[in-house]
């Protein structure tokens, strides 16, 4: 049985849940708190060196990292692939995935200081509203990345990781007030429908998102 251990709301660890419910595979979710410190339990610990999410056991396996527990679920479990067979386009997914995971990333980690571990308050507007450029840029450049390829998903016309590792970011954004706007990136907002109305959406969805 595979084990996926996740917070809700970490987009790293969704990313790996989309792919696990779009492979299809057989599954155990298994919630852990930040508030109630269970990421830095010993348990946990043992499983994730570093505290974080996502970790991932499959029989007596146990990896973390989504970008190594996605690559080993596309080597174990390879049918249906989330990765394109010609080998550029294979390289373009992974440098999606390096997109949304580093670099978007990067941008994004002042605007959550602000938005989501600042009492309002306590928030340096003009730091908020620098976040929110700076993400705003980063999906800009996405759309256009989108639109000039043409092609209903980020590369090619088959669904495939590239998708799966920006949706979380994409929702991220908007709960921190970055939007996507239909004049400004139409492409973008295309896109995330179509991915919001795939069963493996609202089966891993953000539990206490869907609460608030």
């Amino acid at each position: 049985m595979i084990t996926l251990y996740y917070a809700s709301g970490s987009p790293f660890a969704w990313r790996v849940h989309l792919a696990l419910e779009e492979k299809g595979l057989a599954y155990e979710a298994c919630l852990l708190s930040f508030d109630r410190g269970e990421l830095k339990s010993p348990g946990h610990l043992a499983r994730h060196p570093h505290g974080k999410v996502p970790a991932l056991s499959d029989g007596a396996l146990t990896l973390y990292e989504s970008s190594a527990i996605v690559e080993y679920l596309e080597d174990r479990y390879p049918r249906p692939s989330l990765l394109p067979a010609d080998p550029a386009a294979r390289a373009h997914v992974r440098i999606e995935e390096l997109e949304a995971t580093l670099y978007f990333s990067d941008a994004f980690r002042e605007l959550a200081r602000q938005r989501f571990s600042t009492p309002p308050e306590r928030r340096d507007e003009v730091a908020l509203a620098d976040g929110q450029r700076a993400v705003r840029g980063q999906l800009e450049r996405l759309e256009v990345r989108g639109a000039t390829r043409g092609t209903a998903w980020i590369v090619g016309d088959a669904l495939s990781r590239a998708d799966l590792t920006w949706l979380p970011f994409v929702e991220l954004a908007a709960r921190a007030g970055v939007e996507l706007d239909p004049v400004d990136l139409p492409w973008l907002l295309a896109w995330r429908e179509r991915l919001r109305a795939r069963p493996s959406y609202v089966r891993s969805y953000p539990p206490h998102w869907a609460q608030s």
